[in-house]
């Protein structure tokens, strides 16, 4: 490691990474100790593995201190229930036929029977108008024998105010669509778990339902969230095995040594176990986007530790001996993977200023796990390999089975390299250009977000929302909160008035598919002939109260008037709630002192995601800058700061304009995905500008330093991207999108990182180095007695023979 004046090149990243470099110095002098250490260390936090819990992420994606959010905690306060509306869908010919509405009444009656179902509201519960001196006939008598009683059922269920286009659709073509609400037990459903109380719900159904012609389905919320934790805890497993094995196979048929393979994968596995642990003991749940940050530490551990392998391997085949190989290894190799994590989490703590707390968690929990990736890797490396590896006349990349594969990228990293040296300036003003040209585009990308982007595509909730949607409008609620001064009772003519006014707003607007509240029952209740004050007093008489507390909260003076909307955009559904906000006005001015709050799932949904991906957005940004800047301070070179903009501006430009042609807007798995996939994009700059500054002072030409940088750090990015990108693809496996759209923006930005630092990076030093005297020589480091001593009597003795 000298140059060509016989001085050490000096490695300025060292000072600012000499903590993280010195555990692998560490680690190496005192082997036996540090193995003791870790296997004791694994053990505790491997313990943690027991405790991670999965979780569906929508509250928490939600959750923070705005108005609008808060408005919607005040609804879910007073209205609980619909929190917990399981939705099953009926669908068939003949539906109201004697044999298909036994069966349907025998699935009700075995699922009231489970303790995690409180109620069921279905056709079933229809009645006819209230009278004043008896209690009203159910629609659907209880002796489904008679076929002359059934005559008419379809027509009293299509005029019946509370049935039609709510619990039972049209006729068409014979068949029709039956909705039962069954609403869950909420003391069952925070001890069991949802997952646990869903597939009882779909046992029960199935057995209930064995050998009949209906076509039966459940969703709803509580539906979609236990298919997303059910999907996420798949995913957890099929990540870290898959990816880590998928992983090997490309670095076997590379290398053809297990030793090497092994060597290069136990980093990856023992980061990934101890993220998981980390995620555990803290209690952090694990929920679809959190699940990104296992192929994230897969990205950084393997990357971090194929540099290491390369530089042990090549400094062996130069016949150097194992200690001092794996001590140059470190010198030369340690900061620059310091300084890539480092830059990598600083990319991803920006996420920690977003209002939203799964934001907020993702961002530190994921720095916090790239740093602990990098401390395993920095301490195992040379430990496994002085274990593993030989001295002497074994040649891992110059001879044996893995010299074609190595040669074979070495050539090409040669004649890319060679490629570029002949036409720089071109290849700098091009990647200048394109680099601007994915800046306009990336630009174009708007925010976006639908509710069901976040829910698992392939299950069985959203086909069955589909058809309920299709035969009954939307199911998504859109919500008034009415709140009336103390003096006043939801039965006086000034509440029931205010009711009816939202409820007819809401019917009115062309968006709204239904309406409910506590005006249908009025309706309903006024059908037999009451007066309204009459109407609503034997209605709080007759009705149950379990119904009417979904509309009312006596005790709080509070009404829900619900208008049900289709899954919409956030801009479609921010318009829409624009334009009702606006129309609910006149309400308003009509009943002085009532408060008129429109919020609801679909509203906060839009409203919070535009706003977090507005502001991950400029966060990002904020990141991009930086990073930069303490690339340029790490290396004490503005000129190097400079340098490194082009590549990685190209990188996250690039991988906008593919979104943009993709799907022309932003959502926050990618807005994440892009901070994320920016920090790793850094990585091969850094690696890059290192290595050229090692070997700028050794050879002293700008252009033979460049060939030689690529030479030897082209061959390595282009082995751990292909590495990375066959791990990371497992992504594309998991059934929430979010998840595959984090593993293709990061498998993107590395394709494109990889083509910009091996492309347009030479191009740019080579051109800056025709202007400016370069190499500059910089200030000697302070060295440490590891970087001069001798290893210890522990070290010689940690040897394994043959």
């Amino acid at each position: 490691m000298t140059s060509t004046n016989g001085l050490p090149p000096q490695i300025r990243l060292y000072r600012y990474t000499k903590p993280f470099v010195l555990l692998g110095e560490v680690t190496l002098r005192y082997p036996r100790r540090a193995l003791a250490i870790l296997v004791l260390l694994t053990l505790i936090v491997g313990a943690g593995l027991f405790r991670v819990e999965a979780d569906d992420a929508l509250d928490r994606f939600l959750q923070s201190s705005t108005p609008d959010y808060q408005a919607f905690e005040a609804l879910r306060e007073r209205f609980p229930a619909s929190d917990l509306d399981v939705y099953l869908a009926v669908d068939g010919r003949d539906l109201l036929s004697s044999e298909h509405l036994g069966q349907m009444q025998d699935i009700a009656f075995d699922l009231l029977l489970l303790d995690s179902v409180d109620t069921i509201v279905s056709i079933f519960a229809l009645r006819e108008p209230l009278a004043s001196d008896r209690l009203p006939a159910p629609i659907i008598p209880d002796d489904l024998s008679d076929d002359d009683q059934l005559a008419d059922l379809g027509t009293l269920l299509d005029g019946h105010p509370l049935a039609s286009g709510r619990l039972i659709s049209k006729s068409v073509d014979g068949r029709r669509l039956a909705l039962f609400v069954v609403a869950l037990n909420r003391e069952q459903v925070s001890s069991r778990g949802l997952p646990n109380i869903v597939r009882e719900l779909d046992s029960a159904i199935a057995q209930s339902a064995a050998g009949s012609d209906l076509r039966l389905g459940l969703s709803g919320m509580p539906v979609m969230k236990a298919e997303v934790i059910e999907s996420t805890r798949r995913d957890i497993l099929v990540f870290n095995a898959i990816g880590l094995v998928v992983g090997a196979l490309i670095l076997a048929i590379f290398f053809r040594r297990w030793q090497l393979v092994m060597i290069a994968i136990a980093p990856a596995l023992l980061a990934v176990l101890w993220c998981l642990g980390l995620f555990g003991w803290t209690g952090t749940r694990i929920d679809p986007l959190m699940n990104a940050v296992m192929p994230l530490v897969l990205v950084v551990a393997l990357n971090n530790g194929m540099h290491f392998l390369y530089a042990i391997c090549r400094n062996l085949d130069a016949g150097a001996p194992k200690v001092s190989a794996i001590r140059q290894s470190l010198a030369e190799v340690g900061p620059a993977c310091a300084l890539t994590s480092i830059t990598t989490s600083i990319a991803l703590l920006s996420m920690a200023l977003s209002n939203s707390e799964l934001i907020r968690s993702f961002g530190i929990m994921a720095a916090l796990s790239v740093l602990l990736a990098l401390a395993i890797v920095m301490a195992v490396m040379p430990m496994l390999a002085m274990v593993f590896l030989k001295e002497g006349k074994s040649k891992y990349l110059s001879g044996g089975r893995a010299r074609k594969g190595a040669q074979l990228l070495e050539n090409l990293s040669v004649r890319l390299s060679t490629s570029v040296a002949k036409k720089p300036n071109i290849i700098a003003v091009s990647g200048l250009v394109l680099t601007m040209v994915f800046a306009w585009a990336y630009l174009q990308l708007e925010p976006r977000f639908r509710l069901s982007d976040m829910l698992p595509d392939q299950g069985t909730a959203v086909p069955v929302l589909d058809r309920i949607e299709d035969r009954l409008g939307g199911l998504f609620p859109l919500s008034a909160l009415v709140q009336w001064p103390e003096q006043l009772d939801y039965q006086s003519d000034e509440v029931r008035s205010a009711i009816q006014d939202i409820h007819e707003t809401l019917q009115g607007h062309p968006g709204i598919s239904k309406v409910n509240s506590l005006y249908d029952l009025q309706v309903w209740a006024e059908s037999g002939g009451l007066s309204p004050s009459a109407a609503i007093e034997r209605l709080n008489e007759a009705a149950p109260p379990e119904v009417i507390s979904r509309f009312v909260n006596a005790d709080r003076h509070a009404a829900l008037v619900s208008g049900y909307i289709n899954d919409l955009e956030a801009n479609d559904i921010l318009k829409l709630s624009s334009e009702l906000d606006s129309e609910l006005d006149g309400v308003r001015v009509r009943h002085p002192g009532f408060t008129i709050t429109l919020t609801g799932l679909a509203s906060v949904g839009a409203t919070r995601s535009t706003a977090i991906i507005s502001q991950l957005s400029l966060s990002m940004l904020g990141a991009v800058i930086i990073v930069i800047a303490l690339i340029g301070m790490a290396f004490r070179s503005i000129l190097f700061a400079g340098l490194s903009v082009i590549p990685n501006l190209f990188a996250l430009f690039a991988t906008g304009t593919w979104l943009m042609l993709l799907q022309g807007g932003l959502d926050y798995a990618t807005i994440v995905g892009l901070t994320v996939a920016f920090g790793l994009a850094v990585d091969d700059t850094i690696h890059v500008l290192n290595r050229y500054e090692i070997e700028v002072q050794r050879s002293g030409d700008a252009s033979i330093a460049v060939e030689d940088t690529m030479r030897i750090i082209g061959t390595v990015l282009i082995l751990t991207t292909v590495a990375l990108l066959a791990g990371i693809s497992v992504t594309q496996l998991s059934v929430v999108p979010p998840t595959r759209q984090f593993g293709l923006i990061c498998m993107s930005t590395l394709i494109f990182a990889l083509l910009g630092d091996l492309v347009i990076l030479p191009a740019l030093i080579l051109v800056a180095s025709r202007w400016k005297n370069w190499p500059l020589r910089p200030e000697p480091v302070e060295t440490t007695d590891f970087d001069r001593g001798q290893p210890d009597e522990e070290l010689h003795a940690w040897k394994v023979k043959g």
